[in-house]
């Protein structure tokens, strides 16, 4: 992952599609089933060790978990997209500054309190 202008974390581009494999399988998916469905349809494909390699550090990141299966392990999201990745990273880098400043814009935009209301309802 790359650090982005304002200091909150974003992926690679390889990142992103094995994230998006991830989220779309719904389910833990070993090496092999993550990298056979990134190369579906590419014409030059990834290697098996590149695939290993960036969920591996994905893993390492907690953006991922890892789990043992069998000989080798199986991988499932620990985050529920994007969003909470790039909040993560501006939660690390700024603490609770971050959210003091966040519930200071919310008191001081009443629509941005009505959305947040609305949003916090829906779960």
């Amino acid at each position: 992952m790359t650090e982005a202008g304002g200091g909150g974390t974003v992926l690679w581009p390889l990142e992103a599609e094995v994230m998006a494999v991830l989220w779309e399988a719904g389910a833990p998916a070993s090496v092999r089933e993550v990298a056979d469905r990134l190369n579906a349809g590419r014409a030059a494909p990834l290697a098996y060790t590149t695939v290993m390699t960036v969920l591996s550090r994905l893993a390492g990141t907690g953006i991922l978990v890892r789990e043992p299966c069998g000989r080798g392990f199986v991988y499932t999201p620990a985050v529920a997209d994007t969003a909470e990745i790039a909040v993560r990273g501006v939660q690390a880098e700024f603490g609770d500054a971050a959210l003091a400043r966040f519930v200071d814009r919310v008191e001081m935009d009443s629509a941005l309190r009505a959305r947040l209301r609305k949003l916090m309802g829906a779960r």
